[in-house]
């Protein structure tokens, strides 16, 4: 198992394993990141996005926003956490915590001191058990809305 940055030449795999993720879906109009932004989050140089690949083929990927524009203080910087996914048939073997552990320790070297993230809690649970296992606590409860308008 190899963990890496990705690349834009990893786009297609990879944005076929997000739109065939729902944990982290919170748009009831969209089923997943628009093409574009997805690209651009790959580039994003205030974001650590990486995936796992064995030889031939990408497993999983998560990604981070360490730049969080509605934070712009010194103190308690914070990233948001966007997306982690593993493809079905490799989970439970410690690819999505290697990805995770890597992601936080990237967001140390931009100098982030919180991470956040939003979960699908209609999902099976998986992610916000993750989330808990990897030392988050469970916030305020929320209702997602949102409304296509174009």
């Amino acid at each position: 198992m190899n963990i890496r940055p990705a690349t834009l030449a990893d786009f297609e795999e990879l944005y076929s394993l997000g739109k065939a993720t729902p944990e982290l879906k919170v748009s009831a109009t969209e089923d997943f990141m628009e093409p574009d932004e997805f690209k651009w989050a790959i580039t994003n140089p205030n974001g650590v996005f990486i995936l796992a690949e064995t030889e031939n083929q990408k497993v999983g990927f998560i990604y981070a926003n360490a730049k969080d524009l509605e934070e712009p203080f010194e103190k308690n910087k914070c990233a948001c956490l966007v997306y982690i996914a593993v493809k079905p048939e490799f989970r439970h073997h410690g690819i999505a915590k290697k990805l995770y552990l890597e992601c936080e320790k990237k967001l140390k070297e931009f100098g982030i001191s919180n991470i956040y993230t939003w979960a699908n809690t209609e999902s099976d649970g998986a992610i916000i058990e993750f989330m808990k296992k990897n030392g988050y606590n469970t916030g305020h409860k929320y209702v997602w809305m949102d409304k296509k308008i174009a």
